[in-house]
């Protein structure tokens, strides 16, 4: 195993036991609406502290950033140094309202690629992982992407950020001829993931657009890759970090989804 992608897994497993803990106290204490921003802000900040901890153990002169923070993709990509990138909880809502769909990431770069990716969903204690030109894994087996050739019956992850939430019945009514299925989590680091391992068919993500800030799509997109999948944008380019849009899943299932988004 590589050794980044070792310590990557014991950072992210460690900051998960911790999150299943706060998950189960947030249930029994019932914290207030006005508190909960406060609770996971906190929350936040204490994976951060035990990734960081970690990491720092084994190698204190890497770079470690997060996605709360907002640091410009462009940072990310012309960064000579080896650079850790940290997600927050995706989805931090879910967690409030324990819907348990959200995970823990974290992406290591260097040179402007992405090297190694882990994705913790620890309430399934689902771990995925990848590293660039060794393949994709789930909990230590390989995985591919689906290999449906049409959308016939497909399952189709949505996902958009909360400012763009009115374009879904345009998204849904644009598939209104097609039989197939569509599933919100509100996770799009995990609905990647699923892609990947094949749970669905196909990922659809619209989030904020000509930003440079849109680290909710950076991380998932290794892990795709190496499963044998793409990911490109509404214009069939691999712009999507600056477009916000996203298409995930197989080479047949993109070309039927993209004619359709168009």
């Amino acid at each position: 195993m590589h050794p980044l992608l070792n310590i990557a897994i014991q950072a992210i497993r460690k900051a998960g036991s911790f999150i299943v803990k706060q998950y189960e106290f947030f249930n029994k204490n019932c914290i207030q609406s006005s508190h909960a921003n406060d609770f996971i802000a906190k929350i936040n900040e204490e994976t951060y502290y035990i990734i960081t901890t970690i990491i720092r153990k084994f190698y204190p002169l890497h770079t470690i950033l997060t996605t709360w923070n907002k640091h410009k993709v462009n940072d990310l990509q012309h960064k000579k140094s080896i650079c850790w990138l940290i997600g927050s909880i995706d989805n931090d809502i879910n967690f409030i309202k324990q819907f348990p769909f959200f995970a823990l990431s974290i992406a290591v770069f260097f040179k402007g690629h992405i090297e190694i990716e882990v994705i913790y969903d620890p309430i399934h204690n689902d771990l995925f992982s990848a590293c660039r030109g060794k393949g994709a894994y789930l909990n230590g087996y390989r995985i591919r992407v689906s290999t449906t050739k049409n959308l016939y019956k497909a399952i189709i992850a949505i996902s958009c950020s909360r400012e763009k939430q009115h374009m879904i019945a345009d998204l849904l009514k644009k598939f209104s001829n097609q039989c197939i299925y569509f599933r919100y989590t509100g996770a799009t680091v995990l609905d990647l993931a699923y892609v990947a391992v094949g749970r669905v068919d196909g990922c659809v993500a619209i989030f904020l657009s000509n930003i440079n800030y849109n680290n909710d799509l950076i991380i998932g997109t290794l892990i795709i890759r190496e499963s044998g999948g793409l990911i490109i944008d509404f214009t069939g380019t691999n712009n999507y970090l600056l477009s916000g849009n996203i298409i995930a899943g197989n080479m047949k299932i993109i070309r039927t989804i993209l004619p359709i988004i168009q």
